[in-house]
């Protein structure tokens, strides 16, 4: 089994991953990442616009492999996509 490694951020900020975990290969890398990314998404978006959050995953020499993210964008709400069937 190989190490991986799991660097995780927003726009902001960078967390570089120095312990990392054993997995299977890449995609059982990716599947963490993933987890790793819904995890991250709970605790850190509160309703706040233009938030981006990533996970990227390095490899034991540090080669950077794969990268999730997520953003989450508020759109004002407008007459023309309003449907009057759906609540308020």
């Amino acid at each position: 089994m190989a190490r991986y490694f799991f660097d995780c951020g927003d726009s902001d900020a960078v967390i570089k991953d120095e312990v990392g975990i054993e997995c299977d290969g890449i995609e059982a890398a990716r599947r963490e990442a993933m987890e790793g990314l819904i995890d991250l998404a709970r605790e850190s978006l509160k309703n706040l616009d233009d938030q981006q959050l990533f996970i990227q995953v390095r490899d034991e020499k540090g080669k950077k492999l794969a990268r999730l993210s997520l953003s989450l964008q508020m759109q004002p709400r407008t007459n023309e996509l309003t449907d009057s069937s759906l609540p308020a």
